[in-house]
């Protein structure tokens, strides 16, 4: 009896366990967020290729698109998982609607490395050892006339650090930046871009 008892005291607590690391799309957490810390900080500079002046305002107005995304119903949605490497790899899938696919990739990267500074004024050379830890988030969104037509990339501590809208593309970079993010920044993109291919051609 006690240990039917310790059992109906259990299960309640297992079920909340359970659905709190259930794997859910936290596109919309990402946005609010990111937009509070651009909206909060000025110390950074938006690189657009779809306009000479780009602002808070103008990536606000962007990221309404990928709202329309972070809204939908999952529960219409077949979802799979799986980890490839330092990356969770998450994906739901429709079958009807306009918007056929989300992708979303977690990865926690440790960056441990030695860089060689050089000057221009013929110092000697010196090295720096940079250890970190790096929380990247990638979504992406397929609909049914392009693949991959949406893609956003954030980083926990950081914030927003580009998306893409077909082809118009953004930037922000920020004055104030985590250190060793630039030597890690450009090989994860290439890691992720072959993930999303993969994952797009299995449709």
């Amino acid at each position: 009896m006690a240990m039917l008892s310790s059992l109906s005291t259990l299960l309640p607590l297992l079920l909340f366990y359970a659905l709190a690391v259930a794997p859910g799309l936290r596109l919309q957490q990402d946005l609010e967020k990111d937009l509070a810390h651009l909206t909060g900080d000025s110390r950074y500079f938006i690189s657009d290729n779809s306009t000479q002046t780009p602002s808070v305002q103008t990536v606000a107005n962007d990221l309404q698109l990928f709202r329309l995304a972070a809204d939908l119903d999952l529960s219409n949605a077949a979802h799979s998982s799986q980890s490839r490497g330092e990356h969770r790899v998450d994906i739901w899938r429709f079958e009807e609607g306009e918007i056929k696919s989300i992708y979303q990739i977690e990865s926690n990267i440790l960056l441990d490395t030695v860089i060689t500074q050089r000057y221009l004024d013929n110092r000697t050379p010196t090295q720096q050892h940079i250890t970190n830890n790096f929380t990247f988030r990638s979504y992406a969104v397929s609909t049914a006339d392009a693949p991959l037509k949406l893609y956003y990339l954030t980083e926990a501590e950081q914030g927003l650090l580009a998306y893409r809208l077909g082809e118009k593309q953004v930037e922000i970079n920020y004055a104030a930046k985590k250190e060793g993010l630039t030597d890690v920044i450009e090989g994860y993109k290439k890691e992720v871009a072959q993930l999303l291919r993969e994952a797009e051609t299995k449709l």
